[in-house]
């Protein structure tokens, strides 16, 4: 029996979606959170995750495809939909909070 994972990523990569510039170097490696960001710093990642944290944050995930632009990511996670996985997407540089100013 195939793996779920590798056929939606199969999937994905026939779909309209394929065209998004998502790298996918890296793909189908089990890999912790800490490995996702020192391998992959500032870029967004698409996880099916394995497991959680206490605080429901990813611990170790498969990683599917690696962006620094969102937007490919989230392209890449519409094929994914019919797929019964636990996923995440993550950004694995530093939180920056919305700058609020006041104008007078």
């Amino acid at each position: 029996m195939e793996n779920p994972i590798k056929a939606a990523v199969n999937a994905s990569d026939q779909d309209t979606f394929s065209q998004t510039d998502a790298k996918t170097e890296g793909i189908g490696e089990v890999l912790s959170m800490e490995e996702i960001k020192r391998r992959y710093p500032q870029e967004w990642v698409l996880i099916a995750y394995k497991e959680l944290n206490p605080d429901q944050s990813v611990k170790t995930g498969e990683l599917l495809a690696h962006s620094p632009d969102c937007e490919e990511i989230e392209n890449r996670l519409l094929g994914f939909q019919s797929q019964p996985l636990a996923l995440a997407i993550e950004y694995t540089g530093p939180f920056v909070p919305d700058h609020a100013g006041v104008l007078m």
